[in-house]
C-alpha cells in the first residue's frame, strides 16, 4: 500500500513530533465539545500516540466561508472550533491518525503536520510607548527655563498689556 507515492515499509519507525490543528463544526453544542476532542485524542492514542500537549477548542468566526459534505449534503461554515494537540507518534501511525480524522463528520477542516517538541508559541508583546527623541528634547528645555517670581511675572504682563 502507498501513500503519496512512498511505500509505507519504507518509512521508518522512530516516533516523530506531530501538531494537528483542527476546527470542529459550528452545530456542536459546547456540552458535546469536551467528547469531539476526546475523540480526536482516542484516534491518538489508540495508533500509539502521546500527547504532549493541547489547546482546547475556542469558538471564532472563520475569514471565509467554508464547506463539508456530510451524508451527500452540503453546508456552509463561517465559525468553528479551533484547537490543537502537539504529539508523539510514529511516522506510519500518523497516517493512520490522518486518514481516521479525514472520515471524522465532525471535523470541518485539520491540519497534521510535523513539528518539534519544544514550545513554538511565540509570547504575546506588550508594547509600550517609545520616548521620541524631541520629546526628551523638549524637557530638557524646560528644565532650563527661569522661573519667574511673582513681581516678574506682574511686570512682564503689564508690559503685554499696555503695549
Amino acid at each position: 500500500m502507498e501513500k503519496n507515492n512512498i511505500s509505507i515499509e519504507a518509512i521508518p519507525n522512530d516516533p516523530k513530533i506531530y501538531e494537528v490543528g483542527f476546527h470542529i463544526v459550528p452545530t456542536v453544542p459546547e456540552d458535546d465539545l469536551g467528547l469531539r476532542v476526546t475523540a480526536i485524542r482516542d484516534v491518538i492514542e489508540s495508533n500509539g500516540g502521546h500527547v504532549i500537549a493541547d489547546e482546547y477548542p475556542k469558538h471564532l468566526e472563520l475569514s471565509y466561508a467554508m464547506t463539508k459534505t456530510v451524508s451527500n449534503k452540503r453546508a456552509l461554515y463561517r465559525s468553528s472550533y479551533f484547537g490543537w494537540i502537539k504529539f508523539e507518534v510514529e511516522p506510519k501511525a500518523a497516517i493512520a491518525i490522518d486518514t481516521a480524522l479525514k472520515s471524522d463528520d465532525f471535523i470541518l477542516r485539520f491540519i497534521l503536520v510535523k513539528t518539534v517538541r519544544e514550545n513554538t508559541m511565540a509570547p504575546k508583546k506588550v508594547f509600550t510607548a517609545k520616548r521620541s527623541e524631541e520629546g526628551s528634547r523638549s524637557e530638557e528645555k524646560a528644565e532650563v527655563k527661569p522661573v519667574l517670581t511673582e513681581e516678574e511675572l506682574d511686570k512682564t504682563i503689564d508690559d503685554l498689556v499696555i503695549s
